[in-house]
């Protein structure tokens, strides 16, 4: 078999590269979906928090309550993410 033909096999026509494909196209499209339900889902997060800050903190002002929300939301995100990358630890 010749360099090219064996190239071609690799690349092209062998199994391996039709089943790499497929799953990378499935974790595309998973992705994709996954981003689009975040997206859709990110106004109402933001105006849930926005609420429950409002009513600990009685701030009136937009902007201040704008970027306290942000920061709350943050901050509570970041512990998840510390709370589940330590629940899901190798041990």
């Amino acid at each position: 078999m010749s360099l090219r033909e064996h190239l071609y096999t690799f690349f092209v026509g062998g199994d391996r590269f039709k089943h790499e494909f497929w799953q990378e196209f499935r974790m595309l499209v998973l992705f994709t979906l996954g981003f689009t339900i975040a997206f859709t889902w990110r106004q109402t997060i933001f105006d849930t928090m926005s609420f429950i800050v409002k009513f600990f903190t009685n701030i009136k002002d937009n902007v201040t309550l704008s970027i306290t929300t942000s920061i709350a939301t943050t901050l509570i995100c970041i512990a998840l993410i510390l709370g589940m990358s330590k629940f899901m630890e190798n041990k």
